[in-house]
């Protein structure tokens, strides 16, 4: 039997933190032995390229950007930006770009019409500045007329994409480098996205991050206790999606949904955190690192529930309890030390 290869193992950081506390938190992953740093752009928390900036700067991890909309900024901009990071950093940097949460998006009046589209025609905007060739469209979502870097990267950054729907994942296992999953990804679904990655026939080195919140205590039911209200809000903001539809409880969050919020988080089965989350005592938040690796996960990316000191001791606890259970059970799975 074949053993499942040990996932690359990172940290959120950006949206639970204040910027300040970002680079604590940063250095406090590193020192821990986290493989690697994802930053979010959550509207209207902090920015993704000046999180990465910093954590770049003050760390030698390499660092992700999961995920920036597609609509927020022009992609030649975009692609400045990140040509100036992998320029200053070069080998370090991965850009993933996505539609973005449509709310959001409204506020600014920016949603795009075709958010696949979207996300295609940036992928491909990227690529072509990054090779240093001219952009040149009219007929995409966006107009670029004799657009190119001056500075393109000479190790260009890998490009994920996130997203969750049947089409969109195959359509980032034909043109991206890697897909990005929310949290709330179980491992039935990280199964069901990695098949659906695989019908865009993508590169053997495609990579599938996956989101993951995070609660660890010895007592497990305090460890719920501290997710539930967070885990209410991503869940319940959207009942019905491919994640909760693989895992066979959309009808029944939709229900949830409709109650008050306190009501409805109240009532949120124990299961569903377990399935959904990274939760419960060391041994069980490393049982479920496993589980959604072998349902295909390369990359498991933590995102614990924010607290008063930016989530320095939690990632504390997290590499002293928990990276060592999830490195030597892999190592003892690939017969290999760690």
């Amino acid at each position: 039997m074949t053993a499942t290869p040990a996932p690359r193992l990172g940290v959120v950081l950006g949206s639970a933190q204040p910027p300040g506390e970002i680079v604590a938190a940063a250095r406090a992953a590193e020192r821990g032995g986290f493989d690697e740093i994802w930053v979010g752009e959550d509207y209207f928390f902090t920015g993704a390229i000046a999180a990465a900036g910093a954590v770049l700067a003050h760390t030698s991890l390499p660092v992700g950007i999961g995920i920036v909309p597609t609509a927020s900024r022009h992609p030649a901009l975009l692609a400045m930006e990140l040509a100036t990071l992998a320029g200053i950093y070069p080998g370090r940097l991965t850009a993933g770009v996505g539609v973005g949460v449509p709310d959001w998006l409204d506020q600014m009046g920016v949603r795009p019409a075709k958010p696949l589209t979207s996300i295609k025609d940036v992928v491909a905007a990227l690529r072509t500045l990054f090779a240093g060739e001219t952009l040149d469209l009219k007929d995409a979502s966006f107009v670029a007329e004799g657009i190119r870097l001056e500075h393109p990267p000479a190790r260009p950054p890998a490009v994920f994409a996130g997203v969750g729907g049947p089409k969109a994942l195959s359509t980032a296992g034909r043109i991206a480098d890697g897909a990005v999953l929310s949290v709330l990804a179980g491992d039935d679904y990280v199964r069901w996205a990695a098949e659906r990655v695989a019908t865009g026939a993508p590169a053997p080195d495609f990579g599938l991050v996956t989101y993951a919140f995070v609660s660890m205590d010895d007592d497990p039911a305090a460890a719920r206790r501290r997710l539930r209200g967070l885990f209410g809000i991503y869940l319940l903001s959207g009942p019905r999606n491919p994640m909760t539809e693989a895992h066979g409880i959309a009808a029944e969050a939709e229900r949830l949904a409709a109650l008050p919020f306190e009501d409805a988080v109240a009532r949120i089965p124990d299961a569903w955190l377990d399935e959904l989350a990274v939760v419960g005592t060391p041994a069980d938040c490393a049982a479920r690192i496993e589980a959604l690796a072998a349902a295909g996960s390369t990359s498991i990316a933590l995102c614990p529930v924010p607290d008063e000191d930016g989530g320095t001791a939690q990632l504390e606890y997290l590499a002293d309890e928990l990276l060592p259970r999830v490195r030597s059970g892999a190592a003892a799975s690939n017969g290999r030390p760690s």
